[in-house]
């Protein structure tokens, strides 16, 4: 059986790499696109729904989602048996704000992410990350090198 600790650790990191810089679409940071007119997402981690090769934000983001939470879990020692569920739900406020993005002045708004999973006897384990984004833009946002 995972312990709690390895449990938070997996959420926690998980919520780490996948806000990170290295989770982009075509060399910008995915988070600025995925966004755009989304007031609230959820994510399965651990289940196999529709899986698609699409390369919009969502599927994307969906993709990225579930390869980083088992990347995660496998690096703790974490079983998925001892998991019953996974899911991540992502929710921007609905109040707009300025943010810095790369020096720039921009809108946008505070995103919060939550990653929850529940284990094989039920115990429910949770992680919370909230950052600011503003809807994407070329003319300000740095392109990833690995893009091109």
């Amino acid at each position: 059986m995972a312990t709690r600790r390895a449990i938070n650790g997996v959420l926690q990191n998980f919520l780490g790499t996948f806000t990170s810089r290295y989770s982009d679409l075509d060399g910008y940071w995915l988070f600025g696109s995925l966004m755009e007119g989304v007031d609230h997402l959820r994510i399965d981690l651990m289940h196999r729904n529709s899986e698609t090769n699409q390369n919009t934000p969502l599927a994307v983001a969906q993709r990225l989602a579930k390869t980083k939470f088992a990347q995660q879990t496998e690096k703790a020692g974490v079983s998925k048996s001892c998991l019953r569920d996974a899911y991540l739900d992502i929710t921007k406020s609905p109040k707009s704000k300025m943010g810095n993005v790369n020096g720039h002045l921009c809108p946008g708004h505070d995103v919060t992410f939550v990653a929850r999973a529940v284990t094989d006897r039920g115990r429910a384990y949770e992680s919370k990350l909230s950052i600011f984004i503003a809807p994407h833009d070329a003319k300000i946002e740095l392109r990833s090198a690995r893009a091109r």
